[in-house]
């Protein structure tokens, strides 16, 4: 996706999520972005993508394609050995995600999903019609039927759960998963501020954190309902 962007559009693109992920969707304005992003035509938005939605699609798919293109392969291959555990299809659902986020430096993208899901509905889901929309612009890019479908079979995993418990279960992960690596990206870019850490240590430290993450939720995922 990255290829495909003039530099004018990327910079606008991560002008707004960084921005919407510091300070909210409501906290941001067309000009803050285009003054964020170096540009001094106020139609700027207008002109390289057509509409303020478009500009957020295209925030969207900048990491939706490498994750969800990431996690596809990963459930094609393991679908070889035989029927999926839960564990890893919670893996396929983490590790692409942490992966995409540690890639860049800083990062806003866990942020920005955080801002979005404070305005979706407890039992969220990217599937329209199955959950209430989030009362934020909802992405319209085909990328995150993967992602749909991953969610879907992680709830059917829940048999513990009464079938109207499980994707209000999933959510929570979700949600859990999103607001944790948030936090580390704040910490990550205090850290960086102040020196932070290189290399190979910033690398461990994600893959730590991923696999600590993938403890918790699938307690999370597997507890009994309450």
């Amino acid at each position: 996706m990255n290829d495909e962007l003039s530099p004018g559009k990327t910079a606008l693109a991560r002008a707004a999520e960084r921005l919407i992920g510091e300070r909210g969707f409501h906290g941001v304005t067309a000009r803050d972005v285009i003054k964020a992003a170096g540009h001094r035509n106020n139609s700027a938005i207008t002109y390289h993508f057509g509409s303020w939605d478009a500009l957020l699609d295209t925030v969207w798919r900048l990491h939706a394609l490498p994750v969800n293109a990431e996690r596809a392969a990963i459930l094609a291959r393991e679908r070889v050995a035989g029927p999926l555990e839960l564990r890893t299809l919670l893996r396929a659902y983490l590790d692409p995600l942490v992966a995409e986020i540690a890639r860049h430096r800083p990062s806003h993208w866990a942020r920005f999903n955080e801002q979005w899901l404070a305005a979706a509905p407890l039992e969220m889901t990217v599937r329209p019609g199955v959950a209430g929309p989030s009362r934020e612009h909802n992405p319209d890019t085909d990328e995150l039927w993967v992602l749909g479908d991953l969610l879907e079979e992680i709830s059917s995993r829940l048999t513990q759960l009464p079938e109207p418990a499980r994707r209000r279960r999933v959510a929570l992960m979700c949600r859990f998963v999103i607001t944790s690596l948030a936090a580390a990206e704040r910490d990550r870019e205090v850290g960086d501020g102040d020196g932070g850490e290189a290399g190979q240590d910033a690398g461990r430290s994600w893959a730590a954190l991923a696999d600590e993450l993938g403890t918790l939720a699938m307690a999370l995922l597997e507890a009994p309902q309450a």
